[in-house]
């Protein structure tokens, strides 16, 4: 009940905000009272009826979330948040931290198989940092769940965009056809783009470290055809260092230093710590 009246809340100060009617937020779907009854919390509406008074009064379900959320992030978003900043930091003790977290929210609900989803991630990324292999069980964990689900959301792309260094060629290829295979409808919606693209450059990363310039091509290639946003700067400038080393692979001449020469403007755009792990990538080829 306290949620219903945290919501109505919501919904009545939408409502003042905009200066809208009751009968406006309503569109004649249901009754007005219902509605003013909804927003003191003295009675619930259906999810259709919500959808219905949001649409109505010209407010997006995320910013509906936020207005839930007191402008604050969600718990688990501020975690994984937490966690790429500390794997970007290879900040080995953060992501303990983390781990330890998850761990604790599996003990409690050990048959919450997405806590124990979030544990597993953050087990990779700890991996990946310490320059470990993290368990074959646990990457089947994680194939089994992801294969499980028909549509792929944010939570999905998240979980194969943070773990698919770890996944065999043959899983990797599956799985990159899948998400090419949606590339329009991710595409078309904002909150996933910048998820998406770096599922992508990921994807070309891999291929490439794996020196497979046909797998590598196949996404270079889809992502220039739609195009990187130049309000993704970061991630449009780390595009083109790795069609830089695309072509170091390929021995062209002068590959090496148009790599250095992206990680020079990232390092001159602040992504400082990005940049030191690709002139450090740089030096060993």
């Amino acid at each position: 009940m306290e949620k219903n009246l945290k919501t109505g809340k919501i919904i009545a100060f939408i409502r003042k905000t905009k200066h809208l009617k009751l009968k406006e937020m309503t569109g004649g779907s249901f009754s007005e009272s219902q509605l003013a009854k909804f927003e003191k919390g003295e009675t619930e509406i259906t999810v259709g009826k919500l959808f219905t008074v949001l649409e109505n009064s010209n407010v997006y379900f995320d910013e509906f979330q936020n207005l839930y959320n007191d402008y604050e992030q969600s718990n688990e978003y501020s975690y994984r948040h937490k966690l790429a900043i500390a794997y970007a930091q290879k900040n080995v003790e953060e992501i303990k931290e983390i781990q330890d977290f998850w761990k604790e929210k599996c003990q409690q609900k050990p048959d919450n198989k997405f806590y124990q989803i979030n544990q597993i991630v953050v087990k990779i990324n700890l991996a990946m940092v310490q320059n470990s292999k993290p368990y074959k069980k646990d990457i089947t964990f994680l194939m089994n769940y992801l294969d499980s689900v028909d549509e792929w959301g944010r939570y999905e792309l998240w979980i194969f965009g943070n773990c698919l260094r770890h996944f065999d060629d043959n899983a990797l290829e599956y799985y990159g056809i899948q998400i090419l295979g949606k590339a329009n409808y991710y595409h078309s919606i904002h909150l996933n783009q910048q998820i998406v693209i770096r599922i992508f450059l990921n994807l070309i990363d891999t291929w490439l470290r794996r020196e497979n310039l046909i797998q590598a091509f196949k996404y270079i290639n889809h992502l220039n055809e739609i195009g990187i946003s130049i309000n993704f700067f970061y991630e449009k400038i780390l595009f083109e260092y790795h069609k830089a080393h695309y072509k170091v692979l390929q021995k062209q001449k002068g590959a090496i230093e148009e790599m250095k020469k992206h990680a020079q403007i990232l390092e001159d755009y602040g992504y400082s710590l990005e940049a030191k792990v690709l002139f450090e990538e740089i030096e060993k080829l």
